[in-house]
């Protein structure tokens, strides 16, 4: 029987999670809504593609605040039909409230209330540090919801690397699956995890510093890392199936930025294939100019996202062939 899940991502990622979701075997589709996806699955869900995933144990419609949901919780008890109770032996669980991708403070009150219902109910006890189990009411613009959180919390990373769940959207983006992928500028293990991940033959990272080669070296199998500029490497002319380019988006603008990716983006076409992807990941007020500019690629799509809390983009598009150029 499919259960129905909970998964939120990035906002502004929705089409291609939606596409990542529907790859998968066993996965119905029910909703994507900006940084969010509703969907049925026959097993329970790991994907790398999204940040958070959650077994859903009651849908409630919008509320204005997290102590209306959690008093109209407190009112029914269809929700509790729905735990896993074969997991709920032993465990200590806490509840956690949100609101619009905020961490809020609830009545507590309320909340002793409903952890002594489920406490009664399902043989957990509550435990606030470091629980077994969390249980979070959420709230978002077009419903509430009561939610079993899966999996570990995730990673924190290091600064100037990317997430996880992004890098595997570019993996896709790029369809690095059996390619010869070269990352440029990259930073850390994450990008060459994903791409591998997704199947790349062979990877070669083109690294800002030491720092970022040591990171790699010896850590995956298939994994070449220099350390030297984007603008110039020593891989062959259209020898690459697949090229990400990373600009840390929190890095200051200088007056050599746009001279750089002109130098990335040339570089990135005399090494990539034909029929390449190329992905550019960037902070919008470093990159948008310049690749507006930028001859013989054509764009296939452009998703714009908060990385770091800046405002950002990943550019996606493919060398032009010569009877378009």
């Amino acid at each position: 029987m499919k259960k129905l899940y909970f998964s939120t991502f990035i906002p502004g990622l929705e089409k291609p999670v939606e596409a990542m979701l529907r790859k998968e075997g066993g996965v119905a589709v029910e909703r994507v809504v900006s940084g969010a996806a509703l969907y049925r699955s026959v097993r329970e869900p790991s994907l790398n593609f999204v940040h958070q995933t959650f077994s859903v144990l009651f849908q409630m419609k919008p509320m204005k605040d997290v102590n209306e949901a959690v008093k109209r919780l407190l009112a029914t008890g269809g929700w509790l039909d729905r735990f896993p109770y074969e997991e709920t032996e032993g465990k200590r669980f806490r509840i956690v409230t949100s609101q619009d991708g905020q961490l809020v403070s609830a009545n507590m009150r309320y909340v002793d209330m409903l952890e002594k219902a489920i406490c009664e109910h399902t043989g957990m006890r509550t435990q606030r540090e470091k629980p077994d189990v969390e249980l979070w009411v959420l709230l978002r613009p077009e419903a509430a919801y009561f939610l079993w959180r899966i999996g570990k919390s995730p990673a924190s990373r290091q600064d100037g690397q990317l997430r996880p769940d992004v890098c595997a959207v570019a993996s896709f983006l790029v369809q690095s699956g059996g390619k010869n992928v070269a990352l440029l500028g990259n930073a850390g293990a994450s990008m060459a995890m994903a791409m591998k991940q997704g199947g790349a033959r062979m990877i070669s990272c083109v690294c800002p510093d030491k720092a970022s080669v040591r990171a790699l070296e010896g850590k995956i199998k298939g994994v070449r890392a220099v350390e030297g500029s984007s603008g110039y490497t020593d891989l062959a002319d259209m020898s690459q199936g697949a090229v990400v380019l990373y600009l840390p988006v929190k890095a200051e603008k200088t007056a050599n930025t746009e001279a750089e990716l002109r130098n990335a983006m040339f570089e990135a076409k005399r090494i990539a294939q034909s029929d390449a992807r190329i992905v550019v990941i960037a902070n919008v007020s470093h990159a948008e100019s310049t690749l507006r500019k930028t001859q013989g690629v054509r764009m296939l799509g452009r998703y714009d996202v908060t990385l770091s809390g800046q405002k950002s983009a990943i550019w996606l598009m493919t060398p032009k062939a010569d009877d378009e150029q």
